[in-house]
This record gives structure tokens, C-alpha cells and sequence, in this order.
């Protein structure tokens, strides 16, 4: 693999929030007088929605006994995505603690790593849990990360994202369960830019007639039809546990350990082998560093200072070493020539191609509704109109 230059730089000077890492050259990030960004004030907010004090754990625990009754007479009363990384399997952890009774689903893409393979059986068997797996067509998975690729696109991982929504709310239908609980935490991993990985079944729709080489037979996609199917028919619920506790980063990985022989996958998101590829990708395309939002999360929390969260965005992340990049590009079957074409492309986000966005923003009042009663996944209005 040819050696890439670094990403072109912002035009202009950027502006940094004076709280978090967030700046003013990446689209939707505004600062206040003050100087601080809106990410941060969107964090205060929800601090505030979801306190960590006693009310807020009367909730959890009000919304936890909602669950159980949902689903009594059932086998399972939830069901919980799980990769083996370290926060959805503390999530995992959280709801046995909790009492409930989850299924496991896991969306295997074939990227998962051998430590998140190990994690995840050594945290199931600990907590006994049983586990469904859904593995997608690997022709296919590969074919449809290509297809972004092709589309010009900045999130490749968008149709494995698709895959595991797809996963969880057909399990959830099959299996007869009302809950799906899900482990993003806006304290630890704060919330991406809407242009950076915005996904929905008209853009995959899209992207797979217009640059798809191959013909899809396994790949189920979710479409707006599918989700009234489920949220209004099926009667599907959501809960972002995670909103409700405090703790994070090396915490839970140490206590994971102690509990369950859980180990350090080596690095920030080594869990996801093709992850690599796609931050050197978005990186070096887009300028799009996908740390930032990340980092800012810690230095809100206190999980990191700002000096060292700048101080390590100097640096290129090792998880984007050419060894790494250079093993996606080859199991994608992405050759140096066609390589460099990619990078040259002109970048494309989603407002370039037909999404189902401009009648979203015409729903949003109902989507902030749904959100708030726990039908929609929690921060989906923040994250689609507020970002």
C-alpha cells in the first residue's frame, strides 16, 4: 500500500471550544460568545435529562420494572446488542444486575476481532446469557462496504450499522420481546456529527442500485415501512441504559477483567478490524477525525484533560497503521491503484444522494416525542436536528 499524505486541511482559521476538543471547522459545531461549542451545551442538557442523583436512579429502576412486567410469561425481556467490546458488554452486565432477563444478539459483519470473540463467549458464559447470532453473507458485507466506498461516502461502516438495527428489532419481532436496550453513552462517546455518519434505508437503497456489483440476496434493509411495522405494530421500545449510569473507560474494563477475564482488545475500537480502514479513510479523505467527538465526551467527563486529548490528536491514531489499513484494503479486495482513485474522488455526504431526511425534519416534532417516551432510541432528536 502506497504511503497517504495527511488529510487536507480545514480553509480558514478553526475555532476550538474552550471545554471540550470539538472546533468550528467541522460542519454543525457552532461556539458561543464564550467560546464553548454546542456539543457541550447539548451535554449539559441531557446531564440534566438524565441526572446522575437519586431521581434519576428512581427512574432507571421505574423503567427497569416496566420491562420485567412487559415481558412476563416470557423467556427473554430484552434484548441486548453486544460486539465483545467493552461497553456493550458492561451494558450486558448492567442488565442482569438489574434483574432482567436479556438475549444477546451479535451482528457478525467478519471483522470481529479474535480478543472480541474471546471477550464476548467469556462474558456470556459468565453471566449466562443466551446469545443469537446473525452473520451476514461475507460477499455481501464486503460488496456493500465497497458500495460506500464507491458512493464516495465518509461512514464505510454504514450498512453494518444497518445490519446490526436490522438484527435487533427482527430478533426482537421474531422472539415476541417489547424492549431492546442500547449501551451509547453521550458521557463516553458523546454524539457524531449528523454528516459524518448519517444512515437510513433511502440512502442504502440508493447507494446499493447505483453502485452495487453484485446481486444482494441476504441483505435485509431497514426502511421507514419497517419501522412503523415495529415501533407502532410490534410495539417495540427502546432504553438507553446507559444515560443512567456513570461509570466509565478504564473502570469498567478493569472490573470486567476482575469478573470475567474480559481483556484489553489493545487499542481504541481493536475490537473492529475493518475500523482501521475506516478512520484512515475518513480521515485522509474528509478531514474527519473520528477521536474528536470521543475525546471531547472524556474531557467533558473528566476522563481525560483537554491538554492530553489535543496533545493525542497531534498524533496519527495507531490504529490507523499501514499494517492495519493495509489488511482491510486487502480483504476488501481493494487494490493501490484503484486505492488512490478512491482517495481522489470528489467526497459526497448524504445530503448529496435521496435520504428520507427532509421528511424526518418534518417529523421532528413526533421523533423529540418518541425519543422522550422511549419508543425511538433516546438521542435521536439531538442527534439528527441538533447536531
Amino acid at each position: 500500500m502506497s504511503e497517504v499524505v495527511e488529510p487536507p486541511g480545514i480553509p480558514g482559521e478553526i475555532r476550538r471550544c474552550t471545554r471540550c476538543v470539538m472546533h468550528d471547522g467541522i460542519a454543525g459545531v457552532v461556539l458561543d460568545a464564550a467560546g464553548v461549542c454546542n456539543h457541550c451545551h447539548l451535554h449539559e442538557k441531557l446531564d440534566r435529562l438524565y441526572p446522575l442523583t437519586d431521581a434519576g436512579h428512581a427512574e432507571l429502576l421505574k423503567i427497569v420494572e416496566k420491562i420485567k412486567r412487559d415481558g412476563r410469561g416470557k423467556t427473554y425481556d430484552c434484548i441486548v446488542g453486544i460486539s465483545g467490546g467493552r461497553d456493550t458488554c458492561y451494558c450486558l452486565y448492567k442488565c442482569k444486575e438489574l434483574g432482567l432477563r436479556p438475549l444477546a444478539v451479535h451482528f457478525d459483519n467478519g471483522w470481529d476481532s479474535e480478543i472480541a470473540k474471546t471477550n464476548l463467549r467469556r462474558v456470556l458464559e459468565g453471566l449466562d446469557v443466551d446469545l443469537h447470532t446473525v452473520v451476514a453473507d461475507w460477499e455481501e458485507s464486503r460488496e456493500l462496504t465497497n458500495c460506500t466506498i464507491r458512493a464516495s461516502l465518509p461512514y464505510i461502516d454504514m450498512t453494518d450499522d444497518v445490519g446490526i438495527v436490522s438484527a435487533l428489532y427482527r430478533t426482537a419481532a421474531r422472539e415476541g420481546v417489547g424492549w431492546i436496550i442500547h449501551s451509547h453513552s453521550f458521557r463516553s462517546e458523546g454524539i457524531n456529527p449528523l454528516r459524518w455518519n448519517y444512515m437510513d434505508g433511502r440512502l442504502v437503497h440508493h447507494i446499493i442500485k447505483r453502485f452495487c456489483r453484485i446481486k444482494l440476496k441476504f441483505f435485509k434493509n431497514v426502511e421507514l415501512r419497517h419501522f412503523f411495522w415495529w415501533v407502532f405494530v410490534k410495539r417495540i421500545k427502546t432504553f438507553t441504559i446507559t444515560n443512567y449510569y456513570d461509570d466509565l473507560g478504564n473502570k469498567i474494563e478493569e472490573f470486567l477483567g476482575e469478573q470475567y477475564g474480559w481483556q484489553s482488545t489493545g487499542g481504541w475500537h481493536f475490537d473492529n478490524e475493518i475500523f482501521g480502514l475506516a478512520c484512515h479513510y475518513s480521515r485522509v479523505k474528509f478531514g474527519i477525525d473520528w477521536r474528536i467527538p470521543e475525546f471531547a465526551a472524556w474531557v467533558r467527563t473528566g476522563e481525560m484533560t483537554r491538554e492530553a486529548a489535543l496533545e493525542e490528536l497531534e498524533e496519527t491514531p495507531a490504529i490507523e497503521s499501514a499494517e492495519i489499513v493495509g489488511y482491510g484494503l486487502k480483504k476488501q479486495g481493494i487494490g493501490d491503484e484503484e486505492w488512490q482513485q478512491i482517495l481522489a474522488a470528489e467526497p459526497r455526504y448524504f445530503t448529496d444522494y435521496p435520504t428520507y431526511y427532509p421528511v424526518l425534519k418534518l417529523l421532528s416534532p413526533l421523533i423529540w416525542l418518541l425519543g422522550r417516551l422511549h419508543i425511538l432510541p433516546a438521542h435521536t432528536y439531538e442527534k439528527f436536528f441538533k447536531t
